[in-house]
């Protein structure tokens, strides 16, 4: 049956997580697991990756910022035909695994699958989806998709300081639309003005709707950018003109969208500021469980082919940050 373990620096903390999952009736044994095992004393460097990466045929990450604590453990994976899965929005980042592990990950049949929680994985999957439905309903080759996220809820302090991090070491390339790739960029020759992030709220005439920018677009634009023009699924995507765009509903109208956009662009020296003075939560804090039961979100994607045929699709679940992202990591 699965045998799981967990890995990480405190070995008493990890026996207390593991004797909770093992308490939960039918969990364990549900899917006929042993025990769960603890790897404890393992830190972000070398030794304790190729420790970890030794043990298992696949890692599941959830500690960020993952470019200080998954960073050597994603190359002991690549390198050992280990497969690995996490959660990060470190755009930046998984940029760098790409270019210095993609060839030993090759090598080895490791297959490392970055961005699975609430960014990417309801973006990327309602884009799939809208350019299949498109391309059954009229057959017409998809050249764009329009994003459209409805959320309730608060990001965790870790969350947040991981958003934080990138701004202070990478604040060019958060900004790159393409810093993943994407075909329609290089057939383009360059990057055009409408692949740019939204920065203002604006009325959308098709939805009948006010929107605003999404501060996790800048991650999930380039997700799925990369998807369109590398995965064979987007069979019927023009990936040469592919565009792919993402924002946020208001669900009050443009006076609230216009407060939206003010919210996104809150600069990182003030947001740092409203954690320090604990008006946002610092690492290991966040909502609390009450909180997270009333939160929930929906996604839409309408794709959209050049003869002006369109398809929609959505998907909504639960409270995004923890409860859903964590479904979908574990279902990835």
């Amino acid at each position: 049956g699965l045998r799981g373990a967990l890995a990480g620096r405190d070995a008493a903390r990890l026996e207390a997580v593991a004797a909770e999952i093992e308490a939960q009736p039918g969990l364990a044994a549900g899917v006929g697991a042993a025990p769960v095992s603890v790897l404890g004393g393992c830190d972000a460097d070398e030794a304790s990756a190729a420790r970890i990466a030794g043990e298992t045929r696949a890692v599941l990450s959830t500690a960020g910022p993952f470019s200080k604590y998954s960073d050597a453990l994603v190359g002991a994976c690549a390198a050992g035909g280990v497969s690995y899965v996490d959660i990060n929005g470190e755009i930046p980042w998984v940029a760098r695994v790409i270019e210095r592990h993609d060839e030993a990950a090759r090598a080895s049949g490791a297959l490392i699958v970055p961005n699975c929680g609430f960014d990417s994985v309801p973006s990327d999957l309602c884009a799939l989806r809208a350019t299949r439905l498109l391309a059954d309903g009229t057959g017409s080759a998809c050249v764009s998709v329009q994003g459209v996220m409805h959320m309730t809820g608060a990001m965790s302090g870790g969350t947040i300081e991981t958003g934080l991090e990138m701004e202070r070491l990478y604040p060019g390339e958060l900004r790159q639309p393409f810093r993943l790739g994407g075909a329609s960029r290089l057939a383009r020759g360059g990057e055009d003005p409408s692949d740019a992030d939204p920065s203002e709220e604006r009325y959308d005439g098709t939805l009948r709707r006010w929107l605003a920018p999404f501060g996790m677009a800048r991650i999930n634009t380039r997700v799925v950018r990369r998807s369109a023009g590398e995965l064979d699924a987007y069979v019927n995507v023009d990936a040469s003109r592919f565009r792919y765009r993402e924002e946020q509903l208001s669900p009050a109208g443009g006076r609230a969208a216009a407060k939206m956009a003010k919210n996104a662009a809150i600069p990182p020296e003030k947001l740092r500021a409203l954690v320090e003075a604990g008006r946002l939560p610092k690492p290991g804090g966040g909502p609390s469980a009450e909180k997270r039961a009333a939160s929930a979100f929906t996604a839409l994607a309408l794709a959209r082919a050049a003869d002006g045929s369109a398809a929609a699709c959505g998907l909504s679940g639960g409270d995004p940050g923890y409860d859903e992202t964590a479904k979908m990591v574990v279902e990835a």
